[in-house]
């Protein structure tokens, strides 16, 4: 597994991440002995970051990772994410349920230091209850940026020696207000959505079926802010093309023709999908969420085939 530096860090992390969520759900629905098993593969592999988040099964992911590397012996080889997504009670008092978010967040992990803790509430223009999807209330900048704020949490908690990085999410929510904290210097790395079905926090590719994500991501490079790429896979589309009639039509169509394109060039859907993203060098950890062995095995390969050919990756931007 090869390693990249994540940002303005000093992590060196897989480029290959762990995502205990419940879109593979491995970490959450596995029984001890696959959780256990699948760590152990993973760590076998090279990969040493695994991003979890509070909220994740009400904090069964965060439990179940701290067992398993507990019982491996490996807590102090790996790098762990967590987050904290604030609803809107929890807003009458920022600092105080951000500190208590991750007090407990560690307690679960049995750590007591986090490589990377991360917004995952959604910033927007004002405050809302809750953001038009993701998690939690939808947050406006001084909520996160301002006196009392989130920030000032997080760097509390970071003068305590709790935490070590801080990060935020730009999956959803409105990309000016994104810009702006990218542009704070504050944040040290930025969690954000970037497939080969929707390269918008890159490209200017802009279509009706993907969010628009204004190049976020392009921006956050070159601040030297690490990037995490999420839903690589468009929760599971790219995966299993075709297979899940419940998910968005224009994403699943999307899905289909790509994995035409890739077919002729002789690679699978799942394969160019994680080695497109593989191949642009400003992204830090590719995150993939697992739901066995197997998966965490070709995700392994798909890394050490390195980046797609230039040709297809060429005739990819061009539809």
């Amino acid at each position: 597994m090869k390693l990249r530096t994540l940002g303005r860090t000093e992590l060196a992390v897989s480029e290959i991440g762990f995502g205990c969520g419940p879109t593979g759900g491995l970490m959450i629905n596995g029984s001890a002995a696959e959780r256990r098993e699948a760590v152990a593969c993973a760590l076998d592999l090279g990969i040493n970051y695994f991003d979890t988040a509070a909220v994740y099964g009400a904090g069964v992911s965060e439990t179940h990772l701290g067992e398993a590397l507990r019982e491996l012996g490996a807590r102090a080889r790996v790098a762990v994410a967590t987050k904290v997504a604030l609803a809107p009670g929890d807003l009458r008092d920022i600092v105080g349920a951000v500190q208590r978010s991750v007090e407990d967040s560690l307690r679960r992990l049995g750590l007591g230091e986090l490589a990377l803790i991360q917004l995952h509430n959604r910033i927007g223009l004002e405050r809302a209850a809750r953001a038009p999807f993701g998690t939690g209330a939808l947050l406006a900048s001084a909520d996160v940026a301002g006196p009392d704020g989130v920030l000032e949490a997080f760097e509390r908690l970071r003068a305590r020696g709790l935490v070590r990085h801080l990060g935020c999410s730009a999956f959803g929510g409105d990309m000016s207000m994104v810009r702006n904290l990218i542009d704070s210097d504050r944040v040290e790395v930025l969690a954000l959505h970037y497939s080969i079905l929707n390269r918008t926090a890159w490209s200017g590719h802009e279509g009706a079926a993907v969010l628009d994500y204004a190049q976020v991501g392009r921006r956050a490079a070159s601040k030297h802010m690490g990037t995490v790429a999420l839903r690589v896979l468009e929760g599971g589309a790219l995966a299993e093309v075709g297979a899940a009639a419940h998910r968005d039509p224009a994403t699943c169509t999307a899905a289909a023709r790509l994995a035409e394109t890739l077919d002729r060039a002789g690679t699978d859907p799942a394969e160019g999908a994680i080695r497109f993203v593989l191949s642009n060098p400003e992204v830090g950890v590719v995150l993939v969420g697992f739901s066995d062995i197997r998966e965490i095995r070709e995700a392994a390969c798909y890394s050490n085939r390195g980046p797609l050919d230039r040709n297809l990756l060429n005739l990819i931007e061009g539809i």
